[in-house]
């Protein structure tokens, strides 16, 4: 189907289909290892870097962006990247923590997870679990105020984000605060109706989206059910919540569900349902429309912070 033709014109410039394997993913980390380096902070943010323990003792990177002459006793934002859980954080991704530091008024902490095919669930998601407690029981010295800790993600990394938030009371792991969950992962089934429909869709497709399970994976149908947070227990108290959805994405379906699945168990949620919009879109940041769902995505996490 021409999606151009349905898409919000001012992100047509952006609706393109991209190969998603092992080779791509290899040679495209190399460009995006570079893009990253290469976006520099703006004056009014301050970038450090933090090295902790993660999966299995390896060493975890995390990027920390803060507003610039940031106090303590700071609200936090753990901020998960998507990119099939195999690809390394974009530069847009970047400029989005930019944007949240700056709007929330909060240090965002970025990990760099380590990444499928070669890293298999649950690594990614043990990462982010050791990396949410090591901010909590550090939090005096990271100039953050423990009881308004959130996390948030994109695409596979909101799939990670809901995790946490679902296990945070299995883990014994201090409640987040909130969480927000942008164009979400959630269910390795793939059974919904957009999941049938959008196989051919910009940036991200159904056919994309098997192949990226079964990176993460494998083809261990229990485990791929153990990583969607679809079919994840809910814990007594789950964490106030914001998902946002892409009209033209084949993870359509399943954000609008787990969104339903929240609500049921008693949860504060906000669904965004965006229109005219692919998967990824936001990496547009110029546009008014980005700029739009940019603006309610910020209310959110202030809303949220001031709550707690």
């Amino acid at each position: 189907m021409n999606y151009k033709e349905l898409i919000d014109p001012e992100l047509k410039k952006g609706a393109r289909t991209f190969p998603f394997n092992r080779g791509v993913a290899a040679a495209g980390n190399v460009f995006l290892e570079l893009t990253w380096r290469f976006t520099a902070a703006s004056a009014d943010i301050e970038e450090k870097r933090l090295v902790t323990k993660g999966c299995q003792g390896f060493s975890l990177k995390t990027s920390v962006f803060s507003p610039a002459g940031a106090g303590n006793h700071m609200p936090a934002l753990i901020y998960v990247h998507g990119g099939g859980f195999a690809y390394k954080a974009a530069a847009y991704q970047k400029k989005l923590a930019f944007i949240y530091a700056k709007k929330a008024g909060c240090r965002v902490f970025f990990p760099h997870y380590h990444l499928a095919p070669r890293h298999k669930y649950p690594f990614a998601y043990e990462d982010v679990l050791s990396l949410f407690r090591y901010v909590v029981e550090h939090a005096g010295e990271l100039g953050v105020a423990t009881e308004r800790i959130g996390i948030a993600g994109d695409s596979a990394g909101a799939s990670i984000a809901a995790l946490i938030c679902n296990r945070w009371e299995e883990a014994q792991l201090q409640r987040p605060c909130l969480q927000m969950l942008i164009y979400p992962v959630t269910d390795a089934e793939m059974r919904t109706e957009s999941m049938k429909r959008f196989a051919d869709t910009p940036v991200w497709n159904s056919r994309q989206n098997e192949r990226m399970w079964f990176y993460y994976c494998g083809g261990d149908q229990d485990l791929r059910l153990s990583a969607s947070p679809m079919h994840s227990p809910l814990p007594s108290v789950v964490p106030k919540t914001y998902i946002e959805t892409a009209e033209y994405d084949c993870l359509h379906d399943e954000g609008l569900l787990y969104g339903e699945k929240l609500k049921k168990a008693g949860a504060d949620v906000e669904i965004h349902e965006t229109r005219g919009t692919y998967h990824g879109y936001d990496a547009q940041l110029d546009t008014e429309i980005v700029k739009q769902n940019l603006e309610k995505r910020a209310v959110f996490l202030q809303d949220g912070f001031k709550e707690t």
